[in-house]
This record gives structure tokens, C-alpha cells and sequence, in this order.
């Protein structure tokens, strides 16, 4: 009994499929937080607080906008429901815009405080 080869074809789909999974877990994993050039700590930029507040600001506002236009077509999708699920579907979606927006609010605020974080700067002794 012979063993059949794959073929060309089936080769470069099944390498396609692969950089296509590569490409994708790329990205996914390339959504983290950004640092600065400063890891250490250690910075020659005197005006590294507000650069970075000023980048948690601009984050927000394109979360804020995204968030806006979401809660809108979602708004569109139940608005065209039927009478008894269109209310039904209204609530839920308030709610879950009303909770990613106060999650927005969280995490700008969050965002910024880790911007005026000073590693050791308290006094010993």
C-alpha cells in the first residue's frame, strides 16, 4: 500500500491557512498596552506626564467614538424588532452601552494615573 503525497495545491492552502492564523494571533497579541521608551524608569524627557495623559485622552476619545457608533447601530437593530422584543431589546442595549462607557471612564482614569507614577519616590527612614 503506497502512501499518496499531498499535493501542490493542498500545500498551499494548508500554508496559507497558516500565515493567515499567524497573522491574526499576531495582532491579538500586539493589542497590549504601549510603554514609553522609558522602562526603567529613566527618562530624558521632561514632559513625559503629560504626553502620556495626553495619549490616554486621545485612547479614550477613539474608544468613546467607537463605542458611540456601536451603541447606535445596535440601537438601529432593535428598533427594528418586532413591538414585544424591541423594548426588551432597547434595555439591553442602554445597559451594556452604560457599562462599557462607565468601563471607558475606569480605564481613562486608570490610564492616567499610571502616567504620574514615580517608581521610589517616597523618603526612607
Amino acid at each position: 500500500m503506497m502512501i499518496a503525497r499531498p499535493s501542490r495545491t493542498r500545500r498551499a492552502v494548508v500554508f496559507a491557512a497558516l500565515a493567515t492564523l499567524l497573522g491574526v494571533v499576531s495582532l491579538t497579541l500586539s493589542q497590549s498596552t504601549m510603554v514609553g521608551d522609558n522602562l526603567t524608569g529613566v527618562g530624558l524627557n521632561r514632559n513625559g506626564a503629560t504626553s502620556c495623559i495626553k495619549l490616554c485622552n486621545d485612547r479614550y476619545k477613539i474608544l468613546y467614538d467607537q463605542e458611540q457608533k456601536l451603541y447606535d447601530t445596535n440601537k438601529g437593530v432593535c428598533l427594528a424588532l418586532p413591538q414585544p422584543d424591541k423594548d426588551a431589546c432597547l434595555a439591553a442595549e442602554l445597559a451594556r452601552h452604560q457599562a462599557a462607557m462607565d468601563q471607558l471612564g475606569i480605564d481613562k482614569i486608570t490610564c492616567q494615573n499610571t502616567c504620574t507614577h514615580t517608581q521610589g519616590s517616597g523618603s526612607a527612614g
